[in-house]
């Protein structure tokens, strides 16, 4: 059965969850969390189907060869609107940490080892990874962002002055 996917822009993170019935949830501004029996993972790849035909084995294949991104890389699902999934934690249950870049403020150190994180409509969230890392993976998203925003663009670039050029 197709179905649209649980995610969607207005989702600020998605976090994994200790509980026997719910992998993850995913937390949009003002709404309540939205939990689900599926690992994070799964669900940016449904979104990824959903909307672009493409998926996250695909999206990491890309990242490696066109950015050198080999593990924990940013997802770009929209590059308008800075839909950008960033993870920002290891996990070896394959279910990380989850930041939407068009939300995500800032990070900041805290003294008992988290970090937190600071959305542009002031909800914020503490997370236990280090602040370095979290800034490496931050840095990494906007890399990728501006890279894809201007493959893009010079790709539309060329389109239009090939059609512009005369026959010789």
């Amino acid at each position: 059965m197709l179905t649209t996917s649980l995610l969607n822009p207005g989702v600020c993170y998605i976090e994994t969850l200790q509980h026997p019935e719910f992998l993850c949830q995913a937390v949009y501004h003002g709404e309540a969390p939205v939990p689900s029996r599926q690992p994070s993972e799964t669900l940016i790849d449904e979104l990824l189907i959903y909307c672009h035909a493409t998926n996250l084995s695909a999206k990491r294949a890309h990242l490696k060869a066109a950015h050198g991104i080999h593990r924990m890389g940013p997802i770009v699902v929209d590059e308008r609107i800075q839909f950008v999934l960033f993870p920002i934690t290891v996990s070896r249950t394959r279910n990380p940490f989850w930041v939407n870049l068009h939300h995500f403020l800032q990070f900041q150190p805290s003294d008992d080892g988290m970090t937190m994180i600071h959305f542009n409509h002031g909800m914020m969230k503490g997370v236990a990874a280090d602040y370095r890392m979290c800034e490496k993976q931050y840095e990494k998203a906007l890399k990728v962002l501006d890279r894809s925003t201007k493959i893009k663009e010079q790709s539309a670039l060329y389109i239009t002055r090939s059609h512009q050029m005369p026959n010789i």
